[in-house]
């Protein structure tokens, strides 16, 4: 009997062009749902994986987020039906990759696309809501209930929560998730073309990093209303000179916490740049001189089934309810095009190479009907 089969991006080695290769299509198990993976986005990880090695074993699949259309569930589903559009994080092996035509991966890992949400938007939430999502209820320590009940105002509600970043797909999550919950004291980062959007997703205030005097502008205002208030901090640019040491220099009373995204890009190549090479760090509490008491924890995403709640809710019924009540709204989408999927992918990883994406995600299409109509 012939083995079923289907086709994916792969990467054979660090810096070795993509390719596609048919790869065996896994049987479905009683917790598990296959999707039909449409759209994806990319992300740097694509990038530090390809070029680095970085959490590689090569030849390697690539993706961890995708959208498209449920084909197979398993006997324990039971929020998933075939036909189903579905959107999702997933990370734990070669099975649930999303760079390839069909994905098969746990239940908890899914959610359903809600109605009037394309699939290209919705490609743009799991990885970067979910990481926005842990970071501040786990990393930060701020109160996220759920359901969050009518009138829900925080303890903390006026503590001041710097979103370095706030323009970065992540950041605008986080933004509009502290919104959500009631949190009016959001301060945030961004360049100005971005400042009108990430008021309005909640920031009370938005500052330009590219301005030389951001880090005092950032003081000063904190300081005129209330100079000792300890600040939580998220770092949604992972940059040693681009986020971790301006932070440094403003989250500086004991008490307050910063979390930062892992890896730390110490050097990142751009296209007025001749060096290439991108460098990394792991160690965020050794990437600037934080003043004492001030607490620094590395943000790892995938690490958040260990917390029961988060891996039973946070895919299958927070997210998919945040964005069909339009609490939340997708990022801004750039369409990468192209004849074939290896194009699509090639052409998207270059484009992220280059370093111009900003206030938006890259998405590409993964299967259409015109390239692989044996799997309509």
């Amino acid at each position: 009997m012939s083995v079923a089969t289907h086709p994916a991006v792969i990467a054979p080695g660090i810096k070795q062009p993509l390719k596609i290769e048919q790869i065996t299509t896994p049987s479905i198990q009683p917790s598990e749902v296959r999707i039909r993976v449409e759209w994806v986005p990319s992300a740097p990880l694509d990038v530090f994986q390809v070029d680095m090695g970085f959490m590689a074993l090569f030849p390697l699949s690539l993706g961890d987020t995708a959208a498209g259309t449920v084909t197979a569930i398993g006997s324990e589903v039971d929020h998933l039906n075939v036909g189903d559009k579905a959107f999702g994080f997933l990370f734990h092996n070669e099975n649930e990759k999303a760079q390839q035509i069909y994905a098969t991966v746990p239940k908890h890992l899914l959610g359903k696309v809600p109605e009037g949400v394309s699939l290209k938007g919705a490609a743009t939430l799991p990885n970067n809501f979910c990481t926005a999502f842990i970071t501040i209820r786990r990393n930060l320590s701020i109160d996220l209930p759920w359901p969050r009940e009518e009138g829900f105002v925080p303890r903390e509600q006026h503590t001041p929560i710097l979103v370095w970043g706030a323009s970065t797909s992540v950041g605008q999550y986080a933004v509009q998730i502290l919104k959500h919950w009631g949190y009016s004291n959001v301060l945030a980062t961004a360049s100005p073309r971005h400042h009108d959007k990430i008021k309005r997703y909640g920031a009370r205030h938005v500052f330009d990093y590219q301005d030389s005097t951001v880090i005092e502008s950032i003081q000063q205002f904190l300081k005129a209303e209330d100079g000792q208030s300890q600040i939580r901090v998220f770092d949604c640019v992972d940059s040693k000179f681009g986020s971790l040491l301006p932070i440094s220099k403003i989250a500086v009373q004991p008490g307050s916490v910063v979390a930062a995204l892992l890896p730390v890009v110490v050097h990142a190549p751009s296209v007025n740049q001749s060096d290439p090479s991108i460098k990394l760090a792991f160690d965020v509490s050794t990437a600037a001189d934080w003043a004492h008491g001030v607490e620094v924890r590395s943000i790892a995403s995938y690490g958040y089934e260990e917390d029961a709640f988060l891996r039973d809710h946070l895919q299958r019924d927070i997210m998919p309810t945040l964005l069909g009540t339009g609490a939340i709204e997708p990022n801004s989408q750039r369409v990468v095009e192209g004849r074939t999927l290896l194009e699509r992918a090639t052409k998207a990883l270059g484009i992220m190479r280059s370093g111009t994406v900003s206030g938006e995600r890259l998405v590409w299409r993964v299967w259409t009907p015109e390239e692989f109509p044996e799997f309509q």
